[in-house]
């Protein structure tokens, strides 16, 4: 199947399957591919590019699954190993939200033995009382599946009291790729991703939206990255809870305990960044938001990619520590001002949201 079919189709309004999108990947023309992604965004976004004003908070490092690709997780017993209090927790929101003007926080731990159910409960409901406009964005499938399993409560009753507590919407993250194979080499003590998507299906029936993520550049293929992409565009067509989709490019320092993982991080792999936007764009033609999460890149990189599908340049993502403790080399935090100018450089309008 060439371009000018997968063009042909688009312009009929018909969806892309699997052999359309292999055959995106396949292709050298960025550019064509590029194009088309361009006009999907415009006619969902026009010239309008998002950005959200948060700030991440990683309440725990410390995390019994240890994936091979994770540079942040500890065990329990290492020097650096740390669990944040409710109150440091809600000492931290303080600052940012006074310093900053935030508006959202973005938290994500690990699966740290010592927390249960009731810590969770009742950090959502002082963050809650304190800050009632802030949008709470927090803790991955993977983490809820691990509070269940140690509390001995359904995933729908942590999901039902997380969200009476003042949870807004769980983030993408724990995705990975959904292959099984690729899965128990990179993260084996991960839940599936069938389980990942029950969990997500189980946050929209009650009203919990959520993001979803790829984590690519690693032992996947290109059929891999496209099957992922059906299995989430499944569920949207289902609940229509998926707010946003963010890939993001695998680069580690550990990444080198397995000689079979690669990392994608260097400039050459860009085309390879460039067509898993603009691919994602074309094939997930129900969820809203496609965002170029800039701490996995660079802004100059984030500020091209906006003419290639993507509508959402991320947020100031102000004490981000997981992507840069895998290496990355982005700043560590942008305030709203940086992001308004780099979106208005790169040609487009701006526009804060909150929670995509």
């Amino acid at each position: 199947m060439n371009l000018r079919e997968i063009q042909n189709k688009i312009q009929r309004g018909q969806r892309l399957g699997l052999e359309d999108g292999a055959a995106l990947f396949e292709s050298n023309d960025i550019i064509r591919i590029g194009k088309l992604a361009h006009a999907a965004r415009h006619k969902l976004h026009g010239r309008r590019v998002y950005y959200s004003v948060n700030y991440h908070l990683n309440h725990t490092n410390i995390c019994k699954t240890g994936c091979d690709f994770c540079a942040f997780s500890r065990k329990g017993s290492e020097s650096d190993a740390y669990t944040l209090s409710i109150d440091e927790i809600e000492n931290k929101i303080e600052k940012a939200v006074s310093k900053w003007g935030v508006n959202e926080v973005h938290m994500v731990g690990g699966h740290n033995p010592a927390l249960g159910f009731e810590y969770y409960r009742e950090l959502f409901s002082r963050i809650r009382s304190r800050f009632p406009v802030l949008f709470i964005k927090a803790l991955t499938a993977s983490e809820i599946h691990d509070i269940s399993e140690r509390s001995g409560i359904p995933v729908e009753e942590v999901l039902k009291g997380l969200r009476e507590a003042g949870l807004n919407s769980l983030p993408g993250g724990g995705a990975e790729i959904f292959d099984p194979e690729i899965r128990r080499r990179i993260c084996p003590g991960k839940i599936s991703g069938d389980e990942w998507l029950r969990i997500h299906r189980t946050a929209h029936r009650i009203g919990i939206p959520t993001n979803a993520t790829m984590l690519y550049g690693h032992l996947e293929k290109a059929h891999d990255r496209v099957e992922h992409m059906l299995r989430l565009r499944a569920l949207q067509d289902e609940t229509k809870g998926f707010r946003a989709f963010v890939p993001i490019a695998f680069r580690s320092p550990k990444s080198g305990t397995d000689a079979g993982i690669r990392a994608c991080g260097s400039v050459d792999d860009g085309f390879l960044h460039l067509k898993v936007l603009s691919i994602a764009r074309l094939m997930l033609d129900n969820i809203p938001h496609l965002r170029v999460h800039w701490p996995a890149t660079d802004l100059k990189f984030a500020q091209a990619a906006l003419s290639f599908g993507p509508d959402h340049i991320g947020g100031t993502n102000l004490n981000e520590k997981v992507i840069r403790d895998a290496g990355g080399s982005a700043a560590e935090g942008l305030s709203s001002g940086d992001l308004v100018r780099f979106i208005r450089e790169a040609g487009f309008e701006p526009v804060e949201i909150q929670g995509a």
